[in-house]
């Protein structure tokens, strides 16, 4: 079984690469819908996070400790 950073002929994962060398090959770049789309998938998550601490963060205050 090949690894599949040994493929023969593709380039090297760019998580494995040294950073300058992935920026000045330019293969992967942000783009605003990647940005909204993993923003709009976070949400839902980060909402429920948010919800469940300010609702221990009043219930803790109510009962005075």
């Amino acid at each position: 079984m090949m690894s599949r950073y040994r493929h023969v002929g593709l380039s090297a994962d760019p998580l494995q690469r040294p950073r300058t060398a992935a920026l000045a090959k330019s293969e992967w770049s942000i783009s605003s819908d990647a940005l909204l789309h993993g923003l709009r998938s976070v949400a839902p998550r980060l909402g429920l996070v948010l919800l469940i601490a300010g609702t221990l963060q009043m219930v803790l205050r109510l009962t005075g400790h």
